[in-house]
C-alpha cells in the first residue's frame, strides 16, 4: 500500500514540476519559436509540440525541465519544420508585425523605429541560420551567455567568439541594405 501512495505523490511532484515550468518558460520558448519560423500559427504549433515532449518526459523531472533542454527540442522541432516547409515548397512571406499604440504626437518617431526593426529583422534573416540562433538568443530572448552555451553544446567563451562574428556579419548586412538604393526608376 505504502507503494501506491509514494507512487501518486511522485506523479504528482512530476505534473507540479510541469505546471511550473510550463508557467515559466512558455513565454520564451514561443517567442523563440515565433523568432524562428515568423508564423503565428506554427509558432503555437512549435511551443505546444515542445511542451508536449516535456510533458513525456516528466518522470525525468527536474533534468528535462530546464531552459536549455527546451530550446534543444525547440531546435528539433522548428528544424522538422523547415523540413515540412521544404517538402511542401511553403513560402510564406507573410509576417506578422506585433502593433504598438503610437502617441499621434509621435507619429515620424514610431514610423522610423518600425523602419529600423523591419530592416534588421530583413538583415537577421539574411544571415546563416547559425547566426540567427545566436542573435535572436542574445537579443530577442534575453539569454545569458551560460544559457546560450548550455543550449549550444559549447563554452560560453565560444558563444562569445560567435556572437562576435554573428554581430559583424549583420552589421555588414545592415550596411548592404543602406547602400543599396532600391529599384531604380526609368525617365520618362
Amino acid at each position: 500500500m505504502e507503494t501506491g501512495t509514494d507512487d501518486a505523490e511522485m506523479v504528482l511532484a512530476h505534473e507540479r514540476a510541469f505546471e511550473t515550468t510550463f508557467r515559466a518558460h512558455y513565454p520564451t520558448i514561443f517567442n523563440a519559436a515565433y523568432h524562428r519560423l515568423n508564423n503565428l500559427r506554427d509558432a503555437e504549433d512549435a511551443a505546444a509540440e515542445v511542451f508536449s515532449v516535456a510533458w513525456r518526459h516528466r518522470a525525468e523531472a527536474p533534468v528535462t525541465y530546464t531552459l536549455p533542454w527546451l530550446y534543444g527540442v525547440l531546435r528539433n522541432v522548428v528544424g522538422s519544420e523547415y523540413r515540412r516547409r521544404e517538402r511542401v515548397s511553403l513560402h510564406d512571406d507573410d509576417h506578422e508585425e506585433a502593433g504598438a499604440v503610437v502617441d499621434p504626437g509621435s507619429a515620424d518617431a514610431a514610423a522610423a523605429a518600425a523602419d529600423d526593426a523591419r530592416q534588421v529583422r530583413q538583415a537577421v534573416a539574411t544571415l546563416e541560420l547559425a547566426d540567427r540562433e545566436l542573435i535572436w538568443m542574445a537579443y530577442w530572448e534575453d539569454l545569458t551567455r551560460e544559457e546560450m552555451s548550455v543550449i549550444l553544446g559549447c563554452s560560453p567563451a565560444a558563444v562569445r567568439v560567435r556572437l562576435l562574428r554573428a554581430r559583424h556579419r549583420l552589421k555588414v548586412a545592415l550596411d548592404a541594405q543602406n547602400a543599396d538604393p532600391g529599384p531604380r526608376q526609368k525617365k520618362p
